[in-house]
């Protein structure tokens, strides 16, 4: 019994730790020349032989260093160079060009002449006009074209750039809101491995007592030989929860360093000296309204507004499009860029693709359908979040009830603890009863301490879901000294 016990609390530990600190970190950048002390300096703080880290530090130092970050800026700004692109509907084109042509046909020689204004009596000779032989043409040109009518064309595109551009910003900002709920999860992994880490010392300390004590009363007769080795077998499987659970306090280190692109041999620990009580609780209502502000789903529906846009550019493809170009030439049989004559041309261009093989209407009924497929991904994702933060809050505030049971269950644990182990020592209780009493305490220590890390997450899952506001939250600060407060408890147990 008390085997499969202990197993099971080995194994409900390792779960927690491993569920705490599975966060999808991004793979980082790190400045080749930066300082090694400064490198440690942005997270925390060396203490002895090991790093202190801080939560904001892991938070800025996350922000900054995220190459997926980095490279949601990048699109955001790919879609502002689009947005700005989107002007040439409006503005005038410009090109400079030059041509060079040599040619025996006869029309395109004596053209070359005529374009020079060179031109003489003799070039009307019947001989020479049929065999001009190989003549040179250089041509240097600008040309202007202003777009006067595209159908709304340019109108509708530019305003479907710019809505992708304002969702490419959203879009950024959301990300910027992943990785900073990532570091908070990662921090508060290390955190909650850590104090599993003072739960099974403590568990591990009050076992070997138990040992101690049941080898006095093997000396002494009063109990048998099975309680010596009953007491045994328990302290080495608490032995080994301890060595699983240090190793998830590592590994939570190393997503720490990976999330934060620090790199150090030093084992990492959450600081929480900073941390401040504070009467933060969850919310006992919020408004969905607040929760459709979420930059992704503003994100979506500027992308629907894109979409609507793109179609607009679609029917335009319909309708006529007028043109003004605008031309300058300069003539030269001998030289690029020689100047023997020039002309100019001013026209005005109109062009209507009346039937194109079905592809306008085609063109016209994707855009309509991409269109009908944001509004519904508005919608669908509008609600799905609106089950977010509820799920959110409910789970915030189980995990706030959570730690006032798992509190009670503490302190009535440790007490329980107390009067067995005296009744073990007075022969009033046996060793099974004494080491389901210690298994049944070391699993109140951990509830608690799961309880509070649900808390803390809980609350920054609820700014994240878009529950509370960021400005008017500080999620996990109760959280945190609690943490702290039971990692001390556990150590003076």
């Amino acid at each position: 019994m008390v085997r499969s016990q202990s197993s099971s609390i080995a194994r409900g530990i390792v779960v927690w730790v491993l569920v705490a600190i599975a966060v999808t970190a991004p793979s980082l950048g790190l400045g080749a020349d930066a300082p090694p002390d400064s490198l440690l300096a942005r997270i925390g703080e060396v203490r002895g032989d090991t790093l202190f880290v801080t939560k904001d530090k892991v938070i800025a130092s996350s922000l900054a260093y995220n190459e997926m970050l980095a490279a949601s800026g990048a699109m955001r700004d790919a879609a502002a160079a689009d947005a700005l692109g989107a002007w040439r509907g409006f503005l005038p084109q410009v090109q400079l060009g030059s041509f060079f042509l040599r040619s025996d046909d006869a029309l395109s020689s004596f053209g070359f002449k005529l374009q020079n204004r060179s031109v003489t009596q003799m070039d009307f000779d019947p001989t020479r006009l049929n065999n001009p032989g190989e003549t040179n043409n250089f041509i240097s040109r600008i040309q202007l074209l202003q777009p006067i009518f595209n159908g709304g064309m340019g109108l509708y595109g530019k305003q479907a750039a710019n809505a992708a551009s304002r969702a490419a910003e959203l879009k950024h900002r959301r990300a910027t809101e992943t990785v900073r709920y990532h570091a908070i999860q990662a921090f508060e992994g290390l955190t909650l491995a850590r104090s599993y880490e003072g739960v099974m010392v403590a568990a591990v300390t009050s076992a070997e007592g138990h040992v101690r004590q049941a080898r006095s009363m093997v000396a002494n007769d009063m109990a048998t030989e099975a309680d010596l080795l009953q007491a045994q077998v328990y302290l080495s499987a608490l032995q080994q929860q301890l060595i699983e659970v240090r190793n998830m306090l590592a590994v939570a280190g190393e997503q720490i360093k990976l999330l934060t692109a620090t790199v150090t041999q030093l084992p990492l620990a959450a600081d929480t000296r900073a941390s401040t009580a504070s009467e933060t609780a969850v919310p006992e209502e919020f408004d969905l309204l607040s929760v459709r502000a979420r930059s992704d789903l503003l994100a979506r529906v500027e992308e629907a507004e894109a979409a609507g846009k793109m179609a607009g550019v679609a029917r335009g493809s319909l309708l006529p499009h007028v043109n003004l170009s605008l031309q300058q030439d300069w003539y030269s049989l001998d030289n690029l860029f020689g100047n023997d004559a020039n002309s100019w041309s001013l026209g005005v261009f109109a062009t209507w693709d009346i039937f194109k093989g079905m592809q306008n209407i085609g063109e016209i009924k994707k855009a309509n359908a991409q269109q009908r497929a944001a509004e519904y991904m508005v919608d669908f994702e509008t609600r799905q979040a609106e089950v977010e933060a509820t799920q959110a809050w409910l789970q915030a505030r189980a995990a706030r009830e959570k730690v006032a049971v798992a509190r009670n269950a503490v302190g009535a644990a440790r007490e329980g603890l107390r009067i067995v182990t005296n009744q073990y020592r007075e022969g009033l209780a046996s060793m099974v009863n004494l080491l389901d009493t210690q298994a049944a305490a070391t699993m109140a220590e951990g509830n608690l301490v799961q309880a509070l890390h649900d808390l803390s997450v809980g609350l920054a899952n609820l700014e994240f879901s878009g529950a509370i506001n960021n400005e008017t939250s500080d999620p996990g600060s109760d959280a945190d000294a609690d943490h702290q407060s039971q990692h001390a408890a556990a150590e003076g147990q």
